[in-house]
């Protein structure tokens, strides 16, 4: 047996960092992720480096910003063959495999040897038909948040785990080679539907988040068109609406948890836990109603900060918590430092290993970019730099927070005099990374999907031994 370690790499879809079970704002329970964290390393400052899903999910994968690929919108199209994470570990003579939603456009495998079951043709979320859904399948993000009608075992989290599960079993009959399986949830992403119980959990039990009601009449241009192009606008203000969709959203939540815990039991029971490195993440955040919002691409806190859990036993120092700048874009040479790999000389993330145990990493700037659905005539681009963080816009509008006095970002401060000199240093360290003036020949010049996955009829499909696709209904 190799001494290399097996990484089992555990991704949620829209996950809130304020959603985790010791933030003192939500009523969340989550404590298989909390023991996660007490066995590992936990990154208090992980940004995704876009806000969206096919975007987020490239960088991680190509370790590669979006000013690089040129991949911006959920129709863009990551290229076939070019270097990966899974790809690189593949060829470094780990047994590879993805079960559930990747959000690939185009060539479905981008490295990984097997994919059973997933996102091959779908969009990976599940339209529930006893929820009104409308011509995406994905219904109205927020009327139809509520308990799901999907049997249990038919839903893409329960598959995930069971798909996992088997998949686990299978290497330990025949363990010739470290593995590195990603299992990646659809929840707590809309169509926001947990099992009914989870459900109950909260409802009736909740609170909306306080904010000023005006405070989006201030925001910039950007802020503005990304808020009433999430889905969501038609209800905002309706208080109904927004308390069954956060009580549906933590359900979710704990669903995800849930079954994290029970992957990290198989692991235990499989007599895998010693020699495995587990990575907890979610592909970017999500408001939840915090000012008065749902869905990401915005650049707050809530929307692109992520979860970012490390244990690895013998390596990672237990219960530490890192408030070092940590983004997706770093797990490709992290883990491929974790697995003795040579990543390709281009990525553009760093490795994360020294700060699992408490040694400061190099100081460099982590930026974020964004584009509003299918608008890019409105863009962004973020940087964080120690306590600061600094967004440029497309219409030359900007914001300036200090999270250590103002960790809910209420007060910008790119008017105040007294950080003129800091504000333009910040503008120009974004120009010059971002380079907006080609921003969008960039943008137009990546290869498009005629259609986003949402509108293939079926959510996810199983790929048998002998080849055959099937769909998964629903």
């Amino acid at each position: 047996m190799s001494t290399r370690p097996n990484i089992l790499f555990l991704m949620a879809d829209q996950h809130s960092v304020r959603s985790m079970g010791d933030h003192p704002d939500t009523p969340v329970e989550t404590p298989h992720l909390m023991q996660l964290a007490a066995e590992g390393v936990r990154f208090d400052a992980a940004y995704c480096q876009n806000p969206l899903c096919v975007p987020s999910r490239s960088i991680l994968h190509t370790g590669k910003y979006g000013r690089t690929t040129g991949i911006y919108d959920n129709q863009h199209i990551l290229p076939a063959n070019g270097p990966t994470l899974a790809r690189s570990l593949s060829d470094g003579g780990y047994r590879t495999a993805l079960i559930g939603k990747s959000h690939f456009n185009g060539e479905q495998f981008q490295g990984f040897q097997q994919r059973p079951y997933g996102d091959l043709y779908g969009q990976a979320h599940q339209p529930d038909p006893r929820r009104h859904a409308n011509e995406s399948g994905l219904g109205d993000i927020l009327a139809d948040a509520g308990p799901s009608g999907i049997p249990l075992p038919m839903t893409q989290t329960e598959i995930c785990v069971a798909e996992a599960t088997k998949w686990l079993q299978g290497y330990v009959a025949r363990p010739d080679a470290p593995f590195f399986l990603a299992v990646h949830f659809d929840k707590p992403h809309f169509p926001i539907n947990p099992p009914p119980a989870l459900y109950d959990r909260f409802a009736g039990q909740i609170a909306l988040p306080d904010h000023d009601p005006d405070w989006l009449d201030r925001a910039p241009a950007f802020v503005q068109t990304a808020a009433n192009a999430s889905g969501t606008a038609g209800h905002r203000g309706d208080a109904e609406v927004n308390l069954r969709a956060l009580a549906a959203y933590y359900g979710c939540v704990e669903w995800i948890d849930d079954a994290v815990g029970r992957l990290l039991q198989v692991l235990d029971y499989l007599d895998l836990s010693r020699d495995t490195l587990v990575v907890y993440c979610s592909d970017h955040g999500e408001m939840a109603a915090q000012r008065g919002l749902w869905q990401k691409t915005l650049f707050y806190e809530d929307s692109a900060r992520v979860p970012l859990i490390i244990r690895w036993p013998g390596q990672a120092q237990a219960g530490l918590r890192s408030d070092q700048p940590a983004g997706l874009i770093d797990l490709f040479p992290t883990l491929c430092a974790a697995a003795g790999v040579t990543p390709p000389d281009d990525i553009e993330g760093i490795d994360l290993s020294p700060a699992l145990s408490g040694q400061d990493l190099p100081k460099r700037d982590l930026f974020c970019e964004s584009v509003v659905l299918k608008q890019p005539d409105h863009a962004g681009c973020m940087m964080r730099r120690d306590r600061w963080k600094y967004a440029l816009y497309l219409d030359g509008s900007e914001e300036l927070y200090d999270l250590s006095a103002d960790p809910d970002e209420w007060t910008d401060l790119s008017g105040d005099p007294a950080t003129s000199a800091l504000r333009d240093e910040l503008r120009q360290t974004v120009r010059d990374f971002w380079q907006p003036d080609s921003f969008r020949a960039r943008y137009d010049a990546t290869p498009r999907m005629p259609h986003e996955k949402h509108f293939y009829p079926y959510s996810n499909q199983y790929l048998t031994g002998d080849g055959r696709v099937f769909d998964a209904r629903p």
